[in-house]
């Protein structure tokens, strides 16, 4: 078979893979988000896939008999846009019907926090003075709050939720990342135009590549940065490539919204060695001015956090985890979770059964030759290894994520990759054979969108859909504050949301955070009602049986709600669902 290679190099990896998670198979429990996505999820579609894998052969004859078909040849450009749209489209219906238009994770809760503050006009939203003594409560993770509890902001940088404020002030918010997915993918069409400029065909199979994959696709449903980082840096590397004065100048503009999106980390690591390649090219001026330029726009958004405090008038000095370059690194050091060769390898295998089907072998087979075309496509292989090297230090454990989100922004770099790989692959075939692959390599794609996109979705929504539930019940307590008893319940500190400026009633608080006075002064001047681990059960939110058992009245007088609270620390009522959700 022409494509052999193909199957060894998907065989080998997923062999791999799945020995480096093999002691997280034999474990006796799910001790965290990422292996219970390996057990329920991920390791029987890598299964599956493996099997589908092995008929390939077959697969092979059929494309033999339907070369044909390629020879039917659309217009590429056209083709391009026309995925784009189709996916913005499907991106945008997914919000509702996928998500319920409900913000899973605290990483989107917390894009719209800041986009309620960017759009009042101010970087940091002043705290009430009634609710200073409860902000650790209201807002247990992911805030900088000042001294004092006088002032809050998201911990992430703004220009992800400055682009939700922008298109929340026409009622456009659900169409951010749809549009920004669409974007990718015409920037990367637009890339490999000028990487392989004589061969327009070819130019086409990564957006192929990246339209089938799953993790593009339900991603660019949530407000999550990170399809933001994707067209970014698509945008930022047509622009660089481009060159000259106008797509330098927009490259560093670019570049620094990109830096700013939510976390620093990542958008550096992407530039950096097109920045080095300027270096060995000996473009001088060029070199140095994205170097300089880079190294403002970093320290910029490092001290973000202190100039926009000092604007508003707050003594930065007694600030807590505002301090510019010490306050990014110890809030990294205090979030960090050790690094496993198992949990890599969970992050990755997520990432294999999120992609089309043939993106991780073309990818695995695309490296070497990448690194020897040099130039741009080098690149691209060095800003992934140095991605992956700086996550496996900082941030090896992802927890929510629809494939490994972290890498995410490097989908159109992986996409290009593995088309140098395809390339190398088919262009020393028989033509018939060159015809055979182009039908194998479409029918790849049709498969992931037909059979891998509605599995991957159907999982999405299953996950989110209890927490929906629950948080609408919340909000619909008979009572001022709810107090979030998070105890044995997966994920449950998330439904702890609140506006900023904390109009909405009733506000959520996480009830361990809170002291038993704090609780009890609580209760004294509100109503107040308790949204526990059986509860959350109730929701069908995987919970510790023993929690369980052990909620209710007695473990509300444990948290300080007993006896002054009475009768009022009611338990928040089970609901049924709204049609909505």
């Amino acid at each position: 078979m022409a494509l052999r290679p193909l199957i060894q190099a998907w065989f080998a990896l997923a062999a791999a893979l799945f020995l480096c998670v093999t002691p997280v198979l034999l474990g006796p429990a799910l001790s965290q988000q990422a292996d219970r996505f390996l057990r329920e999820e991920d390791i029987g579609l890598l299964a599956g896939l493996a099997m589908l894998i092995a008929a390939s052969p077959l697969f092979w004859t059929l494309a033999r008999r339907w070369a044909a078909l390629a020879a039917w040849r659309p217009q590429p450009t056209g083709v391009a846009i026309g995925l784009a749209c189709a996916t913005a489209l499907a991106a945008w219906l997914g919000v509702s019907l996928v998500f319920g238009g409900y913000p899973l994770s605290r990483d989107e809760d917390m894009a719209g926090f800041g986009a309620a503050i960017l759009s009042h006009g101010q970087a940091w939203a002043p705290v009430a003075s009634e609710w200073r003594a409860y902000v650790a409560g209201l807002e247990p993770e992911f805030v900088r709050v000042t001294a004092g509890g006088m002032w809050w902001q998201p911990a992430y940088l703004p220009v992800n939720a400055a682009m939700q404020a922008l298109a929340g002030a026409i009622g456009a918010a659900s169409w951010v990342n749809p549009v920004l997915a669409a974007i990718s993918m015409i920037a990367l069409f637009a890339v490999a135009r000028r990487l392989w400029p004589d061969r327009p065909g070819l130019a086409l199979a990564p957006v192929i590549l990246l339209a089938s994959s799953s993790q593009l696709l339900v991603t660019a449903m949530t407000s999550y940065a990170m399809t933001a980082h994707l067209a970014f840096n698509l945008v930022w590397l047509w622009l660089h490539l481009r060159g000259g004065r106008a797509g330098h100048a927009g490259a560093l503009i670019v570049g620094f919204l990109a830096t700013g999106l939510h976390q620093l980390v990542f958008h550096p690591l992407f530039a950096a060695p097109f920045v080095l390649q300027l270096w060995l090219d000996r473009r001088w001026a060029t070199a140095s001015l994205y170097t300089l330029t880079y190294g403002a726009i970093c320290l910029f958004w490092l001290e973000f956090p202190s100039l926009t405090l000092a604007a508003v008038g707050g003594a930065v000095s007694a600030a807590a985890g505002v301090g510019g370059v010490g306050g990014q690194v110890s809030a990294l050091v205090r979030a960090h979770h050790p690094p496993t060769v198992s949990t890599m390898a969970e992050n990755l295998i997520r990432f294999v059964t999120w992609q089309s089907v043939l993106t991780a072998p073309l990818l695995v087979l695309g490296m070497v030759p990448a690194v020897r075309a040099g130039g741009a496509m080098r690149a691209l292989v060095v800003g992934l290894v140095l991605t992956t090297a700086a996550l496996i230090v900082l941030m090896p454990y992802q927890g929510y994520g629809w494939g490994y989100r972290y890498w995410h922004g490097l989908l159109g770099s992986i996409a290009l990759i593995g088309t140098l790989g395809w390339s190398r692959l088919t262009d020393r075939l028989s033509p018939n054979d060159r015809n055979a692959a182009s039908v194998l390599f479409a029918g790849a794609a049709v498969f992931s969108i037909l059979a891998l996109l509605p599995i991957r979705a159907a999982q999405a929504r299953d996950l989110t859909r209890p927490y929906a539930l629950a948080y609408a019940a919340i909000q619909r307590a008979p009572a001022q504050v709810v107090l979030v008893d998070a105890r044995g319940a997966w994920y449950i500190n998330d439904l702890v949301r609140n506006d900023p400026y904390l109009g909405a009633r009733p506000l959520v608080m996480r009830a361990r955070s809170l002291t038993p006075d704090l609780v009890r002064d609580l209760c004294s001047r509100y109503t107040v009602a308790v949204f526990d681990t059986a509860q959350a059960a109730a929701f069908g939110i995987r919970a510790r049986l023993a929690a369980v058992s052990d909620s209710g009245p007695k473990r509300w007088a444990a948290l300080g709600l007993a006896p002054r609270c009475g009768p009022a620390a009611a338990p928040v009522a089970v609901i049924d669902p709204s049609p909505g959700l």
